[in-house]
């Protein structure tokens, strides 16, 4: 922009430069206009930006993350429930890859497989039989397939499993525990198990679970983003020695011997001391999970439809009832041991199933909980149940 000249100011000092610019300007006499002429715009050079490119490449970022997240919650879906169905459930799956391991050791000895729950898994330990057996072709096979807070409801789903999964046991000994056949409120099995549960057990929670539309849910949402859902048993599976003792999701399989037992409390059978710690811990729990008990009849149909399915299969059946404390059977209110006992004398007799009843077997510094065997008392009870198992199963043509 330009500015034509004016005249100069007459009242200017003398030397100084007329001041070019203004619209009006006053000299003392009238104004003078001055006509400004607009002849160009000068604009500063823009800076060229390299924004849009870096904005195109996050855009991409986050797509290629979007899609990477998509196709691995895929992939992890179907790996849960196709190929490798036992990622959700992995007590299960380390346990029957030890079984197949341990049946093609030794073949053509008949093969006992203990069903149960935690008292099962840590109070059933075969290879102390295996030190002590008479060394034949008849001796039992025995392995531990119990499952940490397995009830009925639970032991028949690893026994439809076990099958589908082209095992062909000789014996099937299921555990008979009466706390466990309770299934009212929050004693139910359902509350429990849902994360272990696979789709194709789906026949098994219809017909027992109080709400088995909710567990359905349940396990339809974790698959949704089943990394999330996973991500601690997974960890503890890739990398069980990098993760805090305390935030160990693998308590469950990650001490299992060759033969499926699970350590349980180290306690030594002179050690009252802990002994006391554990039964005050659980004193006051069973006692209110007596009060009210009931067996449901969901915990006897499910016991019964375990016997049947492994009789479908060729299988001899039992029960077994496990040791406890004279300290934890004190616990039991009267009605409660009646319903009990009572029970378990009508299954055998309408089955036609023999029991093993070991419950006063073992003395009470060898029980370090009241209900769970110690590791001691795993062993001494397991060199008593093997002769048990060969008297009550004996070899076809054996005498009984």
């Amino acid at each position: 922009m330009s500015a034509e000249p004016c005249e100069t100011d007459p009242t200017a000092a003398p030397g100084r430069r007329p001041q070019i610019g203004a619209a009006v300007r006053w000299t003392g006499l009238r104004p003078r206009v001055v006509r400004l002429r607009l002849v160009g715009l000068v604009r500063a050079p823009r800076s060229r930006t390299v924004r849009a490119p870096q904005a195109r490449r996050a855009r991409a970022a986050v797509l290629w993350f979007a899609l990477a997240v998509l196709v691995t919650n895929g992939a992890a879906l179907a790996a849960l429930d196709a190929p490798w169905p036992n990622l959700r459930d992995p007590e299960y799956g380390w346990r029957v890859r030890r079984l197949h391991a341990r049946a093609a050791e030794h073949p053509g000895r008949p093969l006992v497989l203990v069903v149960g729950s935690s008292r099962t898994g840590m109070g059933v330990r075969p290879s102390a039989w295996e030190a002590v057996r008479p060394g034949t072709g008849d001796d039992p096979l025995i392995f531990n397939f119990g499952a940490v807070g397995a009830g009925p409801i639970q032991q028949l789903i690893a026994v439809r499993r076990l099958y589908a999964d082209g095992l062909r046991p000789d014996v099937v000994l299921l555990e008979y525990w009466p706390p466990l056949l309770r299934q009212d409120g929050q004693f139910a099995e359902q509350h429990r198990s849902w994360t272990r549960l696979r789709f194709d057990d789906w026949p098994v929670m219809q017909d027992y679970f109080p709400e088995p539309e909710q567990t359905r849910r349940l396990m339809v949402s974790s698959r949704l983003n089943p990394i999330a859902g996973n991500h601690a048993r997974w960890a503890a599976l890739a990398l069980p020695r990098h993760l805090l003792a305390n935030r160990h999701a693998d308590v469950a399989w990650r001490d299992l011997d060759r033969w499926g037992w699970l350590p349980g409390p180290d306690v030594r059978p002179d050690d009252s001391k802990t002994r006391e710690g554990f039964l005050k811990h659980h004193r006051e729990d069973y006692r209110r999970h007596f009060d009210g008990h009931t067996i449901h009849p969901a915990s006897d149909r499910a016991l019964r439809e375990a016997v049947g399915l492994a009789r479908a299969h060729g299988a001899r059946v039992g029960l077994l009832f496990l040791p406890e404390a004279s300290e934890f059977r004190n616990w039991y209110p009267p009605e409660v041991e009646r319903s009990g006992r009572e029970h378990l004398v009508t299954l055998a007799r309408e089955l036609d199933t023999p029991v093993i009843d070991a419950r006063e077997w073992m003395g009470d510094e060898l029980i370090a909980d009241g209900h769970h065997l110690s590791r001691v008392g795993a062993a001494a009870f397991t060199e008593r149940l093997g002769p048990a198992v060969a008297r009550a199963f004996p070899a076809p043509g054996g005498a009984p």
